[in-house]
């Protein structure tokens, strides 16, 4: 929970009065790998803080899983279509790994942003931030196929080892033999790159 803090901590210190509030109504939560945190149509009652571990969001579409994103901890994460219009979701969110996670309820919510203005830059703050992540995602999918794979090394590499290839392909709207295809070209670039300097190092030795 301290994780949590220093996220909301990074953007302006908080209260110790709204402090308090949050310590006191956030309700911690162990979820096992593969267990549906909300399923579509439900209505999303809570948003949640990962302390560890990492999470999706997935849609069927024509009968194939669609991955929207995947979050790990120090993560905040919440199905936002029917989290802020309290509707039913659009999507699923499943626990990728075993995770614990911490949440508190939408009236929780905005009660605190009610009693505690100061709140509010912290939920502008958090929100921009995921907002913009969502319009790089959907940047990334008009990319070339070794632009998607090279998105995900820039922002979410930790993720590959993590998560199934399968998961990670279909995140990155690719079929798994293309995520495999890509994969190995990536690192046969990253490869290609080092050759030259290992030479140089080499040849230094040998001049000696």
């Amino acid at each position: 929970m301290d994780q949590l803090f220093l996220l909301f901590d990074r953007i302006r210190p908080l209260s110790p009065e709204l402090k308090t509030y949050i310590r006191s109504h956030l309700v911690r939560k162990v979820v096992k790998k593969g267990e549906i945190i909300l399923r579509e149509g439900q209505v999303a009652r809570n948003i949640y803080f990962i302390e560890q571990g990492t999470v999706r969001s997935f849609r069927y579409k024509k009968g194939k899983e669609r991955t929207a994103w995947i979050m790990k901890e120090g993560d905040l994460f919440v199905s936002v279509g029917g989290f802020f219009s309290q509707t039913p979701a659009g999507e699923n969110i499943e626990a990728l790994e075993d995770c614990i996670l911490h949440y508190i309820t939408f009236e929780q919510l905005e009660k605190a942003y009610d009693d505690y203005p100061e709140f509010d830059r912290h939920g502008r703050k958090i929100l921009t931030y995921y907002y913009e992540l969502a319009e790089k995602r959907n940047e990334m999918r008009e990319f070339s196929a070794m632009g998607k794979f090279e998105f995900l090394m820039k922002y979410q590499p930790e993720l590959i080892g993590r998560v199934r290839q399968k998961t990670l392909a279909s995140y990155l709207g690719m079929a798994p033999e293309t995520f495999s295809v890509q994969k190995s070209k990536f690192a046969n670039k990253m490869m290609k790159k080092k050759l030259p300097h290992a030479g140089k190092h080499r040849r230094k030795k040998i001049n000696k």
